[in-house]
């Protein structure tokens, strides 16, 4: 038997969105923390107030997608990502 001092907790899976195609998918207010959407092609996607702390963002397509007021997203994440004119940046990042 486990004492309560000697449990360990597990941490819950992270969300693994790799290559996949969410293209114009409504993802607002989304708890992406930890996510890998490397590859993945969210054009024109609606990321609205969601959450990217730590999310993997490396070569992911978000030209047109809606990014305004996501929370946790940071410059190093864009410039890993595809953007393009008419990909709406949160206002600290424009």
């Amino acid at each position: 038997m486990t004492s309560v001092a000697e449990a360990r907790i597990v941490p819950s899976s992270r969300l693994d969105l790799r290559g996949t195609f969410i293209r114009r998918t409504n993802l607002n207010n989304a708890n992406l923390e930890g996510a890998n959407l490397s590859g993945a092609d969210c054009s024109f996607a609606s990321f609205k107030g969601a959450n990217f702390r730590n999310a993997l963002l490396d070569g992911a397509i978000l030209k047109g997608a809606d990014l305004s007021d996501a929370r946790n997203l940071t410059r190093d994440q864009i410039s890993r990502a595809i953007i393009d004119d008419k990909t709406v940046l949160p206002q600290n990042l424009r």
